[in-house]
C-alpha cells in the first residue's frame, strides 16, 4: 500500500495521516515494551554513551538540558520523584535498560514519521514535523544527558562492567 502510494505520487488526506501518526506512536511503544531486558542489553552498545558527548555535558551545553528536563512529562517509574535511595547494581542495570527502552521508543516515533511526512498533505508536513521533534527529541536528549552518570555507576559497583546480574 505505501509503495503504491509512493510510486503514484498519491498523498494521504488529513483523517488517514492523523490515524497513522497515532498507529506509529502505539507501535513505536508496543515494540519498545516487547522487549525484554536481555534483548535491550544486546541494543545497549546502539545506545551507549559516545566520547563526543562528554559525558552527556554536550547536551546541557547546547540544549540547556538542565534548565527544562523536569518540566517533560514522564510516565516513567524512574522519573527523578520516583528515583530509589537504595542505589543497588539491579536498580542501576535496571535504570540504565529503561533508558534504552524509552530512548527506543522515541526514536522509532521519529523513525516512522519520516514515511509519513512523504505521504501527508502538504499543509500537514510542518505540523508533523514540528510535533515529532518538540515531543520526541526532547525526550532522546534527556536520556542522553542521563545515561553517562548511570554508567559511571553501574562501572563503580560493578567492577568496571555495565551490566553484570541482568
Amino acid at each position: 500500500m505505501l509503495a503504491g502510494l509512493i510510486r503514484n505520487k498519491r498523498r494521504l488526506t488529513a483523517f488517514p495521516t492523523i490515524l497513522l501518526i497515532l498507529g506509529t506512536m502505539f507501535l513505536s511503544s508496543f515494540i519498545a515494551n516487547a522487549l525484554d531486558y536481555e534483548k535491550l542489553k544486546k541494543l545497549y552498545p546502539v545506545f551507549k554513551t559516545r566520547g563526543w558527548e562528554k559525558q552527556g555535558q554536550l547536551y546541557q551545553k547546547i540544549f540547556k538540558v538542565k534548565s527544562w528536563k523536569e518540566h517533560i512529562p514522564s510516565i516513567s517509574s524512574f522519573d527523578k520523584k520516583n528515583l530509589s535511595r537504595d542505589i543497588t547494581v539491579d536498580y542501576v542495570e535496571i535504570y540504565l535498560l529503561e533508558s534504552i527502552r524509552a530512548e527506543l521508543c522515541h526514536a522509532l516515533i521519529v523513525f516512522f514519521s519520516i514515511p509519513i511526512i512523504i505521504l501527508s498533505p502538504n499543509s500537514f508536513n510542518l505540523s508533523i514535523i514540528v510535533w515529532t521533534i518538540s515531543a520526541n527529541i526532547p525526550c532522546i536528549i534527556i536520556q542522553r544527558y542521563n545515561r553517562p552518570r548511570f554508567e559511571a555507576l553501574a562501572k563503580r559497583i560493578n567492577n568496571g562492567k555495565i551490566f553484570q546480574k541482568i
